[in-house]
């Protein structure tokens, strides 16, 4: 009896420490989606009427991308791309402040069995994510699988803020390759034998300038594509899964893995192609999740290569 007695004061004090812990988080994490939530409001305020940014580039793409929408759904669109944009440009920094419990919160994988089965399989894995939804959230991978988890990173000029995007985009455990060079450096990780990596790409960027010009239909209109992603899945032989963002509410989200699997890789533009059929779905789902300010349609269709 002694003993129990002994013994229940430390129980008690690692009870009491929990429960403090826990309510701690709690109200952190309360506080910062309230804090995020007011900043992310007056952001969207600043950014559709004072500065009007790039709205001239919104109206733009979505006309064009939805010819059938009156001028009114238009200017609704606009609103919820202005509020969806600045819960977009906050969000990094909340997921990087959030406590476990509210990161977890924040991002939902629906069926990581997906990976689960290709690591055991011992596959090489190449991610097509776009910027629809959140792709920054995607920085958590490493917690949800067993791959080593790569992804390309454009250096910036300014020392200070390179280090703090890096850190942002790799505290947990992300390995970034600069975009110069990375082509390369990802093929080979790609074809790494002894541990099979994933790469997660950004599929829908505009190609660089002097690229070889692919164009599909997108959207209604004659796009310009990168096929970077599905030149390194046909020379590495990496499985090819399309990951669908989905807004469930503000700062939430899920992601769901679409296996791109039974395509003919020797035919021209064949995974590119499906992987905008994807994207495309989601676009029309909820258009207001893609990013509108984008100038995706600068490249001119003239002398493009076509798919058929």
């Amino acid at each position: 009896m002694k003993s129990s007695i002994q013994q229940y004061p430390g129980s008690l004090g690692r009870i009491v420490a929990t429960l403090l812990t826990d309510l701690l988080a709690t109200l952190l994490s309360k506080a910062l989606l309230c804090v995020t939530s007011l900043l992310s409001t007056l952001l969207s305020l600043l950014l559709r009427f004072v500065m009007q940014y790039r709205k001239t580039v919104i109206r733009k793409n979505l006309t064009s991308s939805f010819p059938t929408k009156s001028a009114g759904e238009i200017r609704k669109l606009m609103s919820a791309y202005y509020r969806h944009m600045s819960d977009l440009l906050l969000e990094p920094f909340l997921f990087y402040l959030a406590p476990e419990g509210l990161r977890k919160r924040l991002v939902k994988y629906i069926n990581p069995e997906v990976l689960e089965s290709l690591h055991a399989d011992q596959r090489p894995v190449i991610i097509f994510a776009s910027h629809y939804g959140n792709w920054e959230y995607l920085i958590n991978l490493p917690q949800v699988t067993d791959y080593p988890v790569y992804t390309a990173y454009s250096p910036i000029k300014n020392g200070l803020l390179d280090r703090m995007m890096i850190r942002l985009r790799s505290f947990l455990g992300v390995k970034l390759i600069p975009k110069k060079g990375f082509y390369r450096q990802a093929l080979s990780l790609l074809r790494q034998t002894a541990i099979p990596n994933l790469l997660v790409v950004i599929a829908d960027q505009r190609p660089a300038p002097g690229s070889d010009k692919f164009h599909i239909s997108f959207l209604d209109q004659d796009t310009a594509v990168q096929t970077g992603g599905e030149r390194m899945a046909a020379s590495s032989q990496a499985a090819v899964v399309y990951v669908e963002s989905q807004k469930r509410s503000r700062f939430s989200y899920e992601f769901t893995f679409r296996l791109m699997e039974h395509l003919d890789r020797s035919t021209p533009l064949n995974i590119t192609k499906s992987y905008y059929h994807f994207l495309e779905k989601s676009i029309t789902r909820a258009p207001s999740y893609w990013l509108w300010s984008h100038n995706r349609w600068k490249i001119p269709a003239a002398g493009a290569i076509h798919s058929s």
